[in-house]
């Protein structure tokens, strides 16, 4: 496709590192498809996110109709994409649209924190990892079994995983 978000959600869906959207005050439109494209949604506790642009007449054209029914359902995603509907940070989070909610005082410090947590982890694991959901997203049971072990062996060769199984046979945390 040409358009321009169609090639940022591809390009999120296929690097293989985790890709965090942080969500502070509005998330509609383009936006909130581009946070539906991400593998985290960290959101500040002011946000207001949705999709009102069915009340105009315009569809939805960059991903929700393929990410929300896959993270929160049909039903759910129906509603949002039909009426238009507005959630606020606590509904987002009770039903799973976003991961956390920290106060927007603290939304900056607490999101950096998360990230960290994130960077801190072994990057190959988490994109082999990622790109296992993804492949598993559009294939069957046995396909997708091959296609994790495949990865997986890819993984073991390394130097994150001989860093993860050191530091467990010497009793310390791992630094990768």
């Amino acid at each position: 496709s040409k358009l321009p978000h169609h090639r940022m959600v591809k390009l999120i869906r296929e690097i293989q590192k985790p890709v965090i959207a942080l969500l502070n005050g509005y998330c509609f439109g383009a936006g909130f498809e581009l946070a539906l494209a991400c593998d985290f949604r960290l959101a500040s506790d002011n946000l207001e996110i949705g999709d009102h642009r069915v009340k105009r007449a315009i569809c939805i054209m960059s991903g929700a109709s393929w990410f929300l029914p896959r993270l929160i359902g049909l039903s759910r995603a129906i509603e949002i994409t039909f009426t238009g509907k507005h959630l606020n940070a606590k509904e987002a989070l009770e039903i799973g649209l976003v991961n956390e909610v920290f106060k927007e005082s603290e939304f900056e410090k607490e999101s950096l924190q998360y990230i960290k947590r994130i960077a801190d982890l072994p990057t190959k694991c988490i994109g082999y990892n990622k790109a296992m959901i993804n492949f598993s997203l559009k294939k069957e049971l046995f396909p997708s079994l091959q296609n994790e072990f495949k990865l997986y062996v890819k993984n073991m060769r390394t130097d994150d995983h001989w860093e993860g199984v050191k530091s467990f046979l010497e009793k310390r945390n791992p630094k990768y």
